[in-house]
């Protein structure tokens, strides 16, 4: 049987993959500590499952863009018009609607390296090409769009699309005042769309000042993407939505309605659930950056003392912090230790393409004692691979 070449490179497991799954298969009980789920953690919103004990979905209404009332209420919490915005059942779903939208077999959309693995599976199972551009990093001052490369990589032919997480993942970087003003004007330059995924957005950690959110405005066309995957801790409620804006959004608008028109993906019972749910929105936000910020903390406390070899990269926002520690072994050999002697899961740098070796990314989301526990763990395991060292 002969299957598509969109899902072989998906298919490739790695080695530490293949080794938490044959520890699972003996029995051991394995700490994930770059685990990002927030129903695992004791997150889930107080009253949500109050909400949908009381929904009544006994009749079918489709809407490609998703029910009218939950759009009011989505526009009421975060501004715009109802008939901006499409529900889908996942951001994921979004970015597999925007790549059908903008792109051809074989055009290119432009995505932030390091970045979450996602896009490439995302992007080949579209026959779409995920191409990268850089952002650099400056110790304490933090991450940075290389202008010179996104500029150099806008102009390639083909390229139909800038993706910008707002903040990234795992970077935790904003995009500031200055960038915006310069991705704006290259998708207007070079007629190329914008899509913002912005769903760690109201999740602060060191970002001091104000924080921008993407929209095309009077430049180009822009797609913001957003869900109760993160604003409420929801991943099992299935329901993201995006927002159009820009030069060429109606037009974009109908074409879009005929994709989720195609698929209607999106359950009643969320949509139904929306309005209750937006009432617990600031306080479940609030409740989870209290967490991510003490964990910050407790992480700087425990790795950054005095003549450390260790340091925590500047994390303006997002649940995750990435830790550069000593390169006594590659990342690849230091997981695969922790995960056979600890059996510590943690996600390595290379996972989100670093542009070099020696880094862990570490889940801020994790309940604070078992956080703590994790980590010590981890740096006397890291520490005694520097003892074969001493003389």
């Amino acid at each position: 049987m002969h299957f598509s070449i969109r899902t072989n490179k998906a298919m490739l497991q790695n080695r530490l993959a293949m080794l938490a799954a044959a520890l699972l298969k003996e029995g051991r009980t394995i700490f994930n500590l770059s685990d990002s789920n927030p129903t695992l953690h004791g997150l889930l919103p107080k009253g949500a499952d109050k909400i949908f004990s009381g929904l009544k979905a006994g009749f079918y209404n489709p809407d490609p863009k998703g029910l009218y009332s939950a759009r009011t209420a989505l526009a009421k919490a975060y501004g715009h018009s109802p008939d901006d915005y499409f529900f889908c059942a996942s951001t994921s779903e979004a970015y597999s609607w925007l790549f059908k939208l903008l792109c051809d077999p074989g055009d290119s959309i432009l995505v932030p390296r390091p970045g979450y693995p996602l896009f490439d599976n995302l992007a080949s199972i579209e026959s779409v090409l995920a191409l990268p551009y850089s952002l650099e990093y400056w110790h304490p001052e933090g991450w940075a769009v290389d202008m010179d490369d996104l500029c150099s990589k806008a102009k390639q032919k083909g390229v139909k699309a800038i993706v910008v997480i707002n903040p990234n993942n795992p970077t935790g970087s904003y995009i500031n005042k200055n960038e915006k003003t310069k991705i704006l004007e290259l998708c207007a330059k070079y007629g190329i769309a914008l899509i913002a995924d912005e769903v760690f957005f109201p999740f602060a950690l060191e970002k001091e000042g104000a924080k921008f959110r993407m929209d095309g405005g009077e430049h180009c066309l822009c797609f913001s993407l957003d869900g109760l995957s993160k604003q409420l801790g929801l991943p099992q409620a299935k329901l993201g939505w995006l927002r159009v804006s820009g030069p060429g959004k109606k037009e974009a608008m109908e074409r879009l309605e005929l994709i989720a028109d195609t698929f209607l993906s999106v359950s009643a019972l969320p949509m139904l659930a929306l309005p209750g749910l937006l009432t617990l929105k600031e306080a479940y936000i609030s409740n989870l950056t209290e967490r991510t910020q003490h964990n910050l903390k407790t992480a700087r406390l425990v790795f950054e003392t005095a003549g450390s070899p260790y340091r925590i990269l500047r994390c303006d926002g997002g649940w995750t912090a990435l830790l550069e520690f000593p390169k006594y072994k590659s990342e690849e050999e230091t997981v695969l230790s922790l995960l056979k002697e600890e059996f510590i899961s943690v996600q390595p740098g290379y996972f989100f393409d670093m542009e070099r070796d020696g880094f862990l990314a570490l889940s801020l989301i994790l309940k604070p004692d078992e956080f703590l526990y994790g980590i010590y763990r981890l740096k006397k395991q890291i520490d005694s691979f520097g003892q074969c060292f001493d003389p």
